[in-house]
């Protein structure tokens, strides 16, 4: 009876240690998965600000322009849409990552119907984009040179010979 509690403990002990290497390695996967998602995130927000960056300047010429046309709301406009491009330009140049996503995590939660909306919108302009694509390919792959579209039948012979073209009752057509 002895032997069999202390059979039972060292088991007992057994799968607490590899319960233990378990989690350190669950939590050293987790760990390094965040990291690579925060160097991405911070390597992206940096490129995504150059750009919006580089949209200001442009946004600013616009700008410069609309006053030596004589349009000043236009130019005011551009003036403050420029401005606007500036701070968030600034703030993703310079968020730290981590930052980054807990204030998008934050907006997320104050403004959950407008994330839907982006989300649903950005689904739709997807899908759309999938199938628009889909069409050529499929048109291209089931195209070639030697061989006709899908359902042109004008250049396939038929078993009475000729053109394949048939009347009706399908007999060959005199035409050809």
């Amino acid at each position: 009876m002895q032997q069999e509690q202390s059979s039972g403990s060292a088991a007992t002990e057994k799968m607490g240690q590899a319960t233990d290497v378990i989690s350190a390695r669950t939590s050293d996967a987790v760990e390094q998965g965040r990291g690579a998602v925060e160097r991405q995130v911070g390597q992206r927000s940096a490129q995504l600000g150059s750009q919006i960056g580089a949209a200001s300047h442009t946004i600013r010429q616009v700008a410069d322009q609309a006053r030596i046309d004589g349009n000043d709301q236009q130019a005011r406009l551009a003036e403050e849409a420029a401005n606007r491009a500036d701070r968030v330009s600034n703030y993703l140049g310079e968020v730290d990552p981590e930052r980054l996503m807990a204030d998008a995590e934050d907006f997320a939660r104050r403004q959950p119907w407008l994330v839907a909306g982006v989300g649903l919108i950005a689904g739709f302009a997807l899908a759309r984009s999938l199938k628009a694509s889909s069409g050529r390919r499929s048109a291209r792959l089931y195209t070639s040179v030697n061989s006709p579209a899908y359902g042109d039948m004008s250049r396939q012979s038929s078993v009475y010979g000729g053109n394949g073209m048939t009347n009706a009752v399908g007999e060959p057509s005199r035409e050809s």
